[in-house]
């Protein structure tokens, strides 16, 4: 057995299977992360609501929703025409695009992974890495040890 530990091997301790675990079992740790989650969410509330104050949401909610039944002659001819430059600024700025960049491939073509370095890099036979380059739709059946043993050829629908 090789005692040199390749640095392009899996470590199988990395590899999580909530699938092994009970169903009660994912369903609570599921219900303690939304927990969590819902009460970090709550520790940055009062930083949200000064910043929403500070950048004029009390005036924004005065204007909007305690002044009712009033129309600002501003706002119906503003809106429109703020729409409009951002919609011809978009416009104009992906035409400056595609004039640029168009006709021109920055993209340079990559060699194709021979099957012996696809063996090699994933600690896999032969068999399997050609397999796997010949394949179109695969299941890759590991061991324990994260490697790959066997591939097995799935059907597509169509």
């Amino acid at each position: 057995m090789n005692t040199v530990k390749s640095t392009r091997r899996f470590d199988s301790r990395l590899i999580q299977k909530p699938r092994k675990q009970p169903r009660l079992q994912r369903t609570a740790w599921g219900f303690v992360t939304i927990a969590f989650w819902a009460f970090y969410f709550y520790l940055w509330a009062p930083l949200v609501t000064l910043v929403s104050w500070l950048l004029g949401g009390q005036m924004a909610w005065t204007q909007l929703y305690e002044q009712k039944q009033t129309v600002d002659p501003f706002v119906v001819i503003a809106l429109p025409v703020m729409l409009v430059c951002c919609a011809a600024l978009l416009i104009a700025w992906a035409e400056y695009n595609r004039m640029r960049f168009s006709g021109k491939e920055r993209r340079l073509p990559h060699d194709d992974v021979t099957r012996e370095e696809m063996a090699h890099d994933l600690g896999a036979s032969a068999g399997v890495a050609a397999s796997l380059a010949d394949g179109k739709a695969v299941t890759l059946h590991m061991d324990d040890h994260a490697r790959p043993v066997r591939v097995t050829a799935q059907a597509l629908a169509g």
